[in-house]
């Protein structure tokens, strides 16, 4: 963030804004810096990494602009892990590596140098060195006296989130009922009218008047009057 600007009278808001407007990764995302892209969709962007810690290591970014982990919505982390994994089966097959480590920097105390999320994927070969963590000593009595204090928290969390997605569910669920139901009551209404239009056509037919044969109207009647008797004997051979 450019030195110049004050942020001290800003709101977290703008600051953000602000942030997402420097972000390098953002522009990097929109091609405004140019980049190594290896993959991307609408979602997510695939690079190559300009400082790797081993060859064939590849960054996968969001293309919105979110600082840490936790700010992205499920369905987002869920696809770009559906992208990490196609990303590590590949450098697996391709550049002939025993393993690949799956790393991300979740804040600054983490190592997070970017006001960017940032999923690390790089090939590994046995003994390279990289990631080697030390070792934290605790014994049993630290360990349970550490679950007792996390696994209550965990579990309100997961509680938490579980009743989230079931109330997602279940608002999805009554959202496609509604649209079903408009669309039978639409149906029955389209179905009603073109009844109606019928019937309609029907009744109107049956008021129109009977149309004579003008030619039958044209020929002479017989008078009852004129009829001769004598011919009316000879029918019956008299």
């Amino acid at each position: 963030m450019p030195d110049e600007i004050d942020t001290s009278n800003m709101s977290a808001e703008e600051i953000a804004e602000l942030q997402k407007q420097n972000c390098i990764f953002c522009k990097i995302a929109t091609k405004q810096i140019p980049s190594k892209v290896l993959h991307e969709d609408d979602k997510a962007i695939c690079i190559l990494d300009i400082n790797p810690a081993s060859e064939g290591h590849i960054l996968i970014m969001p293309k919105e602009h979110y600082m840490i982990l936790p700010h992205i919505p499920d369905d987002l982390l869920a696809h770009m892990f559906d992208t990490v994994k196609l990303m590590s089966n590949t450098l697996l097959k391709t550049l002939q590596c025993q393993g690949t480590s799956i790393f991300i920097a979740n804040g600054m105390a983490a190592g997070q140098k970017a006001p960017h999320v940032l999923i690390h994927v790089f090939p590994r070969k046995e003994n390279d060195g990289l990631l080697e963590l030390p070792k934290y000593e605790m014994n049993a009595e630290q360990a349970d006296k550490l679950k007792k204090t996390l696994k209550p928290y965990f579990e309100q969390v997961f509680n938490k989130h579980t009743d989230i997605k079931h109330k997602k569910k279940i608002h999805h669920i009554e959202e496609h009922e509604e649209t079903a139901k408009k669309d039978i009551a639409d149906s029955k209404k389209e179905h009603k009218k073109e009844k109606d239009y019928d019937n309609q056509k029907e009744h109107d037919k049956e008021k129109k008047p009977i149309k004579h044969d003008a030619k039958q109207d044209d020929k002479p009647k017989k008078d009852s009057k004129n009829v001769n008797l004598d011919d009316i004997a000879k029918l019956f051979g008299g």
